[in-house]
Order: structure tokens, then sequence, then C-alpha cells
């Protein structure tokens, strides 16, 4: 139960330290989050809930966090209405840092670009000098001439495998790094939402219970003012109220990053698979079949075997063919295809509008809420102004 306090601490600008704001820790793992992440149909019914409704639904441990909280949150602190939920906000934003950060360090069409030279540096060591063979001479001087190529686009590959393999440690470091950052991202919306849910059972209990009796107080002393600090406190739990709003917005920010953070992850990790099998299948695969092709010149040394080594070197030229072709196709395949779909895309932006939309509403809302309010604190100032000069005019 907060302190019971009176005008006079209002006055006195008592100033009370907050232990639970600054000593509070993200509270639960990642994997917890769905406790406070509901869906769209959950939101829509708990705009209806009080705080201590939607409190009641949480696991006990958060209820005992957001109880501790809200009880030592203390109204007539100065800035307190500027000042709550800062830790939680400026840990947001720092993250917010860190990710641009990274992002703009890394160089992320690096690994592409090195796929997209291999397989143009294989491509172009096809076995073209075997579709005319006419005479065993020239099957010779292809062969020789292939050789020549096979050894100079090895050199190339390898050099290529090199930077592929240390781009792809980069990447799997990457892949590592964002996963520490999506459970970060996920407790900072945690600890966003707890702040939040402490504020308004604080602000709701607060105006239930001691505020009524502060408004007693300023009515019975009839000291204008008194009741002039009564407005002022007023307006200062007014821009709580905002403030409160202000870190639930930012709580949205941080939800909508943690879709952000798995798109780049999930593009990292294709990339690294690729890696692999260009490594691992096609580059073997390839060298292989450049084996067979140099092996076969020595089928050719004899005249009487040529008929022979004709039809081998036809049959080679044939499983060559289809294979260079069916790995360059497949690996251009696999590298146009879209990392992300497009209807993932349009279901983001769908949220994203609809995310819009409402914090336009509320926006609305909230401003016809404050013009409501205007007209009605005109009036009452109006009241007040005349009940003390009919007071002053009684005595």
């Amino acid at each position: 139960m907060a302190k019971q306090i009176s005008l006079a601490d209002l006055a006195g600008g008592n100033a009370v330290t907050n232990p639970a704001l600054a000593g509070l820790n993200g509270p639960g793992d990642a994997a917890a989050n769905g406790e406070l992440v509901p869906t769209a149909a959950q939101a829509v019914a708990n705009a209806q809930l009080t705080p201590d409704q939607q409190i009641a639904a949480l696991p006990a441990a958060d209820q005992q966090t957001i109880v501790q909280m809200a009880d030592q949150i203390d109204f007539t602190r100065d800035g307190i209405e500027s000042s709550y939920g800062k830790d939680a906000q400026r840990a947001t934003s720092t993250f917010a840092d860190e990710i641009l950060s990274e992002t703009r360090s890394k160089d992320t069409g690096e690994a592409g670009e090195l796929l997209s030279t291999m397989l143009v540096t294989i491509d172009e060591a096809e076995l073209s000098g075997f579709r005319k063979v006419p005479i065993l001479g020239q099957v010779a001087v292809s062969i020789d001439k292939l050789r020549r190529r096979y050894q100079k686009v090895d050199s190339q590959i390898d050099e290529i495998i090199t930077k592929l393999e240390a781009a792809q440690s980069r990447l799997v470091a990457d892949i590592s790094m964002y996963n520490t950052m999506y459970e970060q991202n996920a407790q900072q919306y945690r600890q966003l939402k707890i702040t939040v849910l402490a504020g308004k059972k604080a602000l709701t209990d607060f105006r239930a219970t001691q505020l009524p009796a502060l408004e007693a107080e300023a009515a019975k002393s009839g000291d204008p003012m008194q009741a002039q600090l009564l407005k002022d406190f007023k307006s200062k739990l007014d821009r709580f109220e905002k403030r409160l709003d202000d870190l639930d917005r930012i709580s949205v920010v941080t939800l909508q990053t943690a879709p952000q953070i798995k798109i780049i992850q999930n593009a990292d990790q294709t990339i690294v698979d690729k890696i692999d099998t260009t490594i691992s299948t096609t580059i073997p695969v390839w060298k292989s079949q450049m084996v067979i092709a140099l092996g076969l010149s020595n089928q050719r040394k004899a005249l009487e075997l040529q008929n022979k080594a004709d039809d081998v070197t036809n049959k080679l030229l044939q499983r060559n063919a289809a294979a260079l072709h069916k790995g360059a196709v497949d690996a251009e395949k696999a590298n146009q295809r879209s990392v992300v779909e497009i209807e993932t895309l349009e279901k983001i932006n769908s949220e994203l509008i609809a995310t819009l939309k409402e914090t336009v509403q509320i926006q609305k809302q909230g401003k016809a809420s404050r013009e409501a309010a205007q007209v009605k604190m005109r009036q009452l100032e109006s009241d007040l102004k005349n009940a003390l000069l009919e007071n002053a005019r009684s005595m």
C-alpha cells in the first residue's frame, strides 16, 4: 500500500527515490514472453479491463513485481511524470543503436558476390573444346587446352573457397549474435509492459483512494492557493498518464523489432547453407568431372582405339555438359530465389498499417478527451472564482 500523502507533501516537493525502478532487471526469459504479448482479440478485450484485472491474468511472479513497483511510485517526487520508466526507455534506445551499428558494419553482399563469381568461373571452364573432334590430333590439342584451363580455374576456385569460408564464419557469428539480440529484445519488451502496468495500477489506485481526500482537503480549506496547488498536481498526474502512453508505444516498436531481427538472421542462414552446398557438393563434382575428362587422354594414344575414344568422348561430353548445365541452373535458381516471400511482406505490411491506424485513432481519442477536459477545467475555474467572490462578499 502506497504511503498516505497530504497537500503539505505536494507543497514541500517531497522527492522520494524509487529503488524498484532504479534496480529493475528484465524479468523472465524470452520463452515466457508470451504472457505479456496478447493476440489481437485479447488486446481488444484487455482494453476494457482495469489495470488490476490485467495484472491478475499474469503469472504470480509478474504480479508481485508489478505490485512492488506500483507501491513505490511516489507521485510527489519532482519530475516523475517525465522520468518514470526512463531506464527501460534508454535500454530500448541503446539496443536500437546496437542493431543499427551491426547492420552498418557488415557487408551483407560479400558472400553473394563470391558465390556469383564462382559460378561464372566454373561456367567459363566448360568443355567446349570437345564438341567437335574430326581427327585424333585435334583431340590431343583439345585435351591440352582443357588441362591448362583446368589448372588456371582450379587455383581461382581455391582462392574463392578460402574467402567463402571466411565469409561463412562471419555469418555464423552474426547468426549467434542475432539470437542474443532477439532474447534481449524480448526482455526489454517484457520490462516495458511491466513498467506500464505498474504505473497504471499506481495511478488508478491513487485517483481512487487518495485524490478524493486531497480534493476534500482543498475544498475544506477554502484557500485559493491550495486549490491551485491541487490543480497543478492533477496536471502532473495527467502528464504521468501521457508518459505511460509513450512507454506503451515504445513497447509496440520493440515488439515490431523482433520479426525484423529474425528476417536478417534467416537471410544470413540461407547464405550459409548455400555456401555449404557449393563447397561440399558443387565444387567436388565439378573437379571430379574435370579429372575424368583429363584421364581420357590416355585412351587416345593409339590409332586403333580411335572409335572407342570417340564414343567415350561423346558420352563424356554429354554427361559433363548435362552436369554443368544442371549445376549452373540449380545454383542460379537458388541464388535468385527470394529470401522473403511476398505473402510474408504483405502480412507484415498489413499489421503495420493496422498499427498505424489504431495509433491515429488513439491519438484522436486522446485529443478529444483533452479538449473535453479543457472545457471542464474552464468551468471549474469559473465556479471557483464565483465561489471565492461570493465568499469575499459575505465576509
